[in-house]
């Protein structure tokens, strides 16, 4: 039964207690539980330690701000989609190497290549294997820093931002911030190349991390940031047409000419233009749509003079 006594241990340490295996083996002896009934026991605790590690997830995935509607996850991504020699280092992510090696991870590429996909599938999957995440877009992290500088409570985002084990940024270079907010920056990344533990910063940008600079104001300090994300880091360079539109459907029709019908009620058009409120428009031709049914439009093909 010694099996059934690890198996209990492990589903009872994942419940935040510990019971030894020594410890339950006497336990059995003393209420005379045979082997059925440890079975029982076993499945009752490895129920709970199942429930609680999904209570877990669902309470890391709302505090992460990733989407919980129509989700990005790895196994949605089309991975078949993807060419060059370099595929397999994607194809690899799932693994979340980069998280346990303390490895940053940068998605950088044209809009439309699926790296906000696989950066959101990154932090999601974090999240599933009972770690915290958070996403931000670069615009909201600036306005939260700012927000923080201005009323002096930095000390909460900074703790927020850097405990979780995976923290990604998306469209960075698409907004501005200021000295102080890339100081305060600074300081949340450094405190994230410190921290122990299962640990990745993933930005995602459509530049290359050398166009940084071009557009934050942080001067020195956000070089410097710059150097910290990347002095341990993987970056994934991704090229080629745009995924988005796939669902698109695009409907054409002609239309036939048809004599112009003049409806009831409405006058004739003045000989040389006719005017409307303060502009005068001047007919040069007719084009004819039919719509649903037996009703028609007259669409006048007007210039303003």
């Amino acid at each position: 039964m010694s099996d059934l006594y690890a198996q209990i241990s492990e589903s009872v340490e994942a419940l935040g207690t510990a019971l030894p295996e020594d410890e339950l083996a006497s336990l059995t002896e003393r209420l005379d539980m045979g082997e059925r009934e440890l079975e029982a026991v076993a499945d009752v605790f490895a129920y709970l330690a199942e429930r609680r590690r999904q209570n877990k997830v669902e309470m890391y995935l709302k505090m992460s701000r990733l989407p919980l509607k129509a989700p990005k996850t790895f196994a949605n991504f089309d991975f078949d989609r993807l060419r060059g020699a370099d595929r397999a280092a994607i194809e690899q992510l799932p693994a979340m190497a980069n998280l346990y090696a303390r490895r940053n991870l940068a998605f950088i590429g044209p809009e439309g290549v699926g790296k906000t996909h696989l950066a959101r599938a990154y932090a999601r999957e974090c999240c599933e294997r009972g770690m915290q995440s958070y996403h931000v877009k670069a615009r909201e992290l600036r306005d939260k820093l700012a927000s923080s500088v201005r009323s002096g409570g930095g000390g909460c985002v900074t703790g927020t931002l850097a405990r979780a084990n995976c923290l990604a940024v998306d469209e960075i270079g698409r907004c501005v911030s200021g000295r102080e907010c890339a100081e305060l920056l600074f300081h949340i990344v450094d405190r994230r190349c410190e921290r122990e533990g299962p640990n990745t910063t993933t930005p995602a940008s459509n530049f290359g991390a050398d166009r940084w600079g071009e557009f934050p104001a942080g001067g020195p300090t956000l070089l410097c940031t710059l150097d910290r994300i990347f002095d341990n880091a993987t970056a994934l360079v991704a090229r080629g047409p745009s995924f988005r539109g796939a669902g698109l459907r695009t409907y054409a029709a002609g239309t036939a000419p048809v004599a112009a019908r003049t409806q009831p009620g409405i006058p004739q058009a003045r000989q040389g233009g006719q005017r409307q409120g303060n502009r005068r428009f001047r007919r040069t031709g007719d084009s004819d749509l039919t719509g649903i049914g037996d009703s028609h439009l007259t669409l006048r093909r007007a210039k303003i003079t």
